[in-house]
């Protein structure tokens, strides 16, 4: 069994171990000065500070290891670390695409999106197979491409579809799954052939990170989470209600306020 493997199964355990009935507590380890947008963590154990248009690597403990400041498409909208070593960078105003390894260098040719045909995207993840998920917000549809850039599953018109339009803001795949968060009307779920399911009743989110069949979110001053099979809601206390963004892996939920990298262990009494 490979390190990230076991690594990802102790963290399995853990979050599938909260729940609403349990004491639940923060213990901060660390606390790292430094400016940042958002964060991300990718599957062995490593997060990603992004400021404007510079991505920063660090360890769980938020210890710098590499830079990159060097992208040439304005500012970075969004990152998928699901895969450390093929990472995805999203450059929203440019419809730009570019792939990263972990040592943070360019890997393979960027991706074009309008000249693909897809003229207005606003948001992406990574798929299956080294495939990408994209929402066009010209069509209202959601689109699977492969890693040859050919469509393999499209969701058809979503403002027909849903009654509305939607305006996704961050997309993930999970578990055979892809999760959409429209903060106006919840996050919704589609199947791997792009097929609208249902919606989660969480509102007003910047984004989610799901672990062990959980949904996680922030609210104002709690961490909540949604059970994807039992569908329970639970929350853990916050220390601050001035935080911008977060991340989750293993035991460790890492908090982005506007000047610091807080690192708290959660302890599940």
């Amino acid at each position: 069994m490979r390190f990230w493997q076991f690594k990802l199964g102790i963290s399995l355990v853990f979050f599938s171990s909260i729940s609403i009935a349990q004491e639940t507590h923060l213990e901060l380890l660390h606390s790292v000065k430094l400016s940042a947008s958002f964060i991300e963590s990718d599957n062995i154990g490593n997060v990603y500070t992004v400021h404007d248009f510079e991505i920063t690597k660090r360890d769980i403990s938020g210890k710098e290891l590499l830079k990159n400041s060097a992208l040439a498409f304005g500012d970075i909208y969004s990152l998928d670390a699901s895969n450390a070593l093929k990472m995805v960078l999203f450059f929203k105003d440019m419809s730009q695409v570019i792939y990263l390894d972990n040592l943070l260098a360019n890997r393979g040719n960027r991706v074009e999106l309008d000249f693909i045909g897809y003229s207005q995207v606003t948001a992406i993840c990574r798929s299956y197979n080294d495939g990408l998920w994209v929402y066009d917000q010209t069509t209202f549809e959601l689109t699977r491409l492969d890693e040859q850039l050919q469509s393999t599953a499209q969701s058809g018109n979503l403002n027909q579809i849903l009654g509305f339009v939607p305006n996704p803001t961050y997309i993930r795949e999970s578990n055979n799954w892809v999760y959409i968060n429209d903060p106006e009307h919840g996050v919704m779920v589609f199947d791997w052939y792009g097929s609208y399911t249902k919606t989660i009743p969480v509102l007003g989110l910047r984004k989610f990170v799901i672990r062990a069949n959980k949904l996680f979110y922030l609210t104002k001053e709690t961490l909540d989470s949604y059970d994807l099979k039992s569908f329970q809601f639970s929350s853990i206390q916050l220390p601050s209600s001035k935080i911008v963004d977060f991340t989750l892996y293993d035991d460790k939920l890492l908090l982005i306020t506007e000047n610091e990298l807080l690192v708290y262990r959660i302890i599940v009494n």
